[in-house]
């Protein structure tokens, strides 16, 4: 479908998939509460989500993920500097290119999901790509804005021939 791959499996779970960085997965409402994860419960409340392995509630997310290993010999992951910090040279590239998520371009979307999170994620993640790939960190996290503006009922035509 266009840009992504989409995958139905028979009991109703989704993926959709846009060849590159992201992988978004749509359960039907039979999965309420039945699934655990990196993804979290699907029960509805979101202040559980970061439940561990072992049944607790952290608001660490690198302790959460650390918790999901599939494997105890995998090393934990530990928490890393800024991106921006240590790639400086990326920063004022990612500010300007992010900049798109607070503009006019999203503005009828502004009251129906806040930009804030999704920009922040942006400047981090394009900051954060200094091996190539910079233009997909950037594009996937914009689209990602525009999927939650898009299940808020906002459709927004953000994609032109020079951005993603």
């Amino acid at each position: 479908m266009g840009l992504y791959i989409v995958i139905e499996a028979k009991n109703n779970l989704v993926l959709v998939w846009d060849k590159k960085t992201t992988l978004m997965i749509r359960l039907s409402s039979a999965f309420k509460g039945k699934v655990c994860g990196l993804c979290g419960n699907f029960d509805g409340n979101i202040k559980n989500d970061f439940t561990t392995q072992r049944k607790e509630v952290v608001t660490d997310a690198i302790e959460f993920g650390n918790s999901w290993k599939v494997s105890h010999e995998c090393p934990n992951v530990n928490a890393t500097e800024n991106a921006c910090s240590l790639y400086s040279h990326k920063k004022a590239w990612a500010l300007k290119h992010c900049d798109i998520i607070k503009s006019e371009v999203f503005s009828l979307c502004h009251s129906k999901v806040d930009p804030q999170s999704y920009y922040d994620a942006c400047v981090k993640d394009t900051c954060a790509c200094n091996t190539g790939g910079d233009c997909e960190c950037f594009c996937s996290t914009v689209a990602a804005y525009a999927a939650a503006c898009n299940e808020s009922g906002v459709c927004i035509k953000w994609r032109t021939p020079t951005i993603c």
